[in-house]
């Protein structure tokens, strides 16, 4: 809690240089840009207010003179939204007024929260202007019915997020004539956000009626994955699912029994999120990632799970998640957005919102459950999970979670979760056509990929994945990628001509290895002949690395059996959305122009990946691994890290320079 406090006085120390007084009235004013349409308007004015008014009321963080100071700014920020509200009179610095919009009644309750939180030190004609607000927001939706959507464009979070103002609106004015009209629909918007399709046969009663009498929508598939932006997306499981928490602070700050619907898939959909849950407390991405790859705590999830529901896994992962975005404020001087973020202030305000609801938590549920150890967390999620609705299977261990996507996005990861890395967990950066690697046709452009075909099985040590792709009219791609034991990964394809083809160049095998300032800036890449250092502010040309090995970091060895020849590249500017340095280890490239005949053999490519593993252990398992001849087909054979024999069954037989590469 003492964390929680420093970060949010802090964060509010930090929002000083962006307040700004009003044009209309000298007792109004802002932080942010104050625009009536976007994240940095009156979105963010809502999020500070709410995090002052947390620590207003429940803290003494503040000493008498910021007491004084913050409740002045919070109570102009509710007077400025007020005004500027389509129901007001005023009008923002764009000419315009804001409300009445597709997010503007998450703003209300958010809003909302941080007045009522302050209720006592508000004027009455404010409190008029809060009232006047939040109930035009929530009667917007009392004649509708909660959309709906399971592929591509899930309606989960807007649901979610109409959700906690309508909440808002029946849990602050219970005495309005709409409020028990509120509290019904309140209660749909909850059965409604992650509503799955068996909920349309079940007739278990909740909050008076059977679940399907409540749903009109379909907006998580029944294993409770869900979709948004076009592939599969954590980020919008977790905001999904503490949108519900949050709504379940407004009953328990109200002294009102919580809905059963709060709940409604909640513990479910945490079931298959927590599997991806890597131990920093961040998600692995399995089909990529649009939003920064580190700026979205899911910390106000984990600490209502850890409280509310007594989950020892949730109580861990907010413990570890609050220290991670302490250390990144300490870095960044008071800043909650990470480095490189292109939201600025925005994410700041965002994360500010999410450590004050994550600090309600304890003070409205009380003490979490006790947390689970790191070796307990490792085994609770550990095992093979396939989805087949989205298309992606996941092997998780103590050392690794590898995983592998067929749709939406052709991609694989690997990270490296091993313990004894806490100062420094990020390794791997999610690339769509990871692993799977891309070719660059007759000078243009990379060409569309498209899968044909492919399948999963499982193992008893892990799982074995095939797909036959297509790159434009000119490829076709045959790939086998199996993942086994605690530390290994073998990618095998073989690429033949559709078509007389140029190949411009050859990106094979591919892994997206984050290298900027929150990782340190700097990788050591250990090969045949020594090392390579490169360092992210001193970005160097792509580099051709010798031998058949490579080892990044002492996290993750390389051995290519068969391809092209290793190469590193560095980033030379945060990517694009997701706010890192994305360097590239090629485990096959080329960019020599090559051309080949219909049928001719492209690319043969055979590479082992080991993670959490030695240079020396490296080079000594380059040294050892061999391909036995087996009746009808070649072996690859190599000892496993953690022991035991590995046989990997290949898809073709490789060339004879595997000999001479070891």
């Amino acid at each position: 809690m003492q964390t929680y406090t420093s970060l949010m006085l802090d964060g509010c120390h930090h929002a000083n240089k962006f307040w700004k007084p009003s044009s209309f009235d000298p007792a109004a004013g802002y932080w942010g840009n104050g625009i009536s349409d976007g994240n940095e308007g009156i979105r963010a004015i809502g999020e500070m207010v709410f995090t002052c008014g947390t620590l207003l009321k429940f803290s003494d963080a503040f000493n008498a003179s910021e007491r004084q100071e913050y409740l002045r700014k919070a109570t102009a920020a509710i007077r400025y939204a007020a005004a500027t509200h389509v129901t007001g009179t005023q009008k923002c610095p764009d000419g315009k007024q804001w409300g009445n919009s597709w997010q503007s009644a998450m703003w209300a309750g958010t809003l909302g929260f941080g007045a009522w939180l302050l209720w006592d030190e508000l004027d009455a004609d404010l409190r008029e202007g809060v009232q006047r607000v939040i109930a035009s927001e929530a009667d917007r939706f009392l004649n509708g019915k909660p959309p709906g959507g399971r592929w591509l464009d899930t309606k989960a979070e807007e649901n979610g997020w109409n959700l906690i103002c309508i909440s808002i609106a029946a849990n602050m004015f219970p005495d309005h004539p709409h409020a028990a009209a509120w509290n019904e629909k309140a209660i749909e918007y909850m059965m409604n956000t992650l509503s799955a399709p068996q909920d349309l046969q079940d007739t278990t009663l909740i909050d008076g009626r059977p679940v399907k009498d409540w749903i009109s929508a379909e907006n998580v598939h029944p294993d409770f994955t869900l979709e948004n932006h076009g592939f599969f997306h954590p980020a919008y499981v977790a905001c999904s699912s503490y949108f519900l928490t949050q709504t379940a602070m407004h009953y328990q700050y109200a002294k009102h029994p919580i809905p059963q619907a709060a709940t409604h898939h909640l513990v479910d959909t945490w079931g298959m999120f927590q599997t991806l849950v890597l131990p920093c407390g961040e998600s692995a991405y399995p089909q990529g990632m649009d939003w920064e790859l580190h700026g979205l705590p899911y910390i106000n999830l984990f600490a209502s799970l850890a409280t509310c529901q007594n989950d020892p896994l949730a109580a861990r992962m907010e413990k570890i998640a609050l220290q991670y975005m302490r250390a990144w404020q300490n870095m960044c001087e008071g800043d909650l957005a990470v480095p490189g973020s292109r939201l600025g202030f925005t994410r700041h305000a965002i994360c500010a919102e999410q450590a004050a609801y994550g600090y309600l938590a304890h003070k409205l549920f009380g003490p979490p459950s006790k947390e689970f150890t790191s070796q307990k967390a490792a085994s609770q999620v550990r095992g093979v999970q396939p989805h087949q609705f989205v298309g992606f299977i996941t092997h998780r261990t103590s050392d690794k979670l590898f995983s592998v996507s067929w749709k939406n996005k052709i991609m694989a990861m690997l990270i490296p979760i091993g313990r004894g890395h806490d100062g420094n967990p990020d390794f791997t950066v999610p690339l769509v056509n990871g692993f799977i690697g891309s070719f660059q046709l007759n000078g243009a452009a990379d060409a569309r990929v498209k899968v044909l075909e492919h399948s999963w099985k499982e193992t008893p040590n892990g799982f074995e994945t095939a797909a036959t792709l297509e790159t434009g009219d000119s490829l076709k791609q045959t790939v086998k990628i199996t993942s086994l034991g605690e530390k290994a990964v073998v990618y095998e394809d073989y690429v033949v001509a559709l078509s007389d083809v140029v190949i411009t160049k050859e990106r094979g095998v591919p892994l997206g290895i984050e290298n900027d300032q929150l990782t340190g800036g700097q990788r050591i890449v250990h090969h045949r002949d020594g090392e390579a250092v490169f360092d992210w502010q001193k970005p160097q040309p792509p580099t051709a690395l010798p031998g058949s090995w490579a080892n990044i970091d002492g996290r993750l060895g390389v051995v290519v059996i068969e391809g092209a020849g290793m190469s590193y590249t560095q980033a030379r500017s945060y990517s694009p959305g997701i706010s890192v340095y994305s360097d590239v280890f090629y485990a096959s490239y080329a960019d020599q122009p090559k051309r080949f005949k219909t049928g001719d053999s492209v690319a043969r490519r055979v590479v082992l990946f080991v993670v959490e593993t030695s240079p020396k252990q490296t080079a000594a398992l380059a040294q050892s691994l061999r391909v036995e001849e087996k009746p009808g087909r070649k072996v690859l054979l190599f000892k496993l890290p953690e022991g035991g024999q590995a046989n990997v069954p290949l898809l073709f037989n490789i060339g004879s320079n595997f000999s001479r590469k070891k």
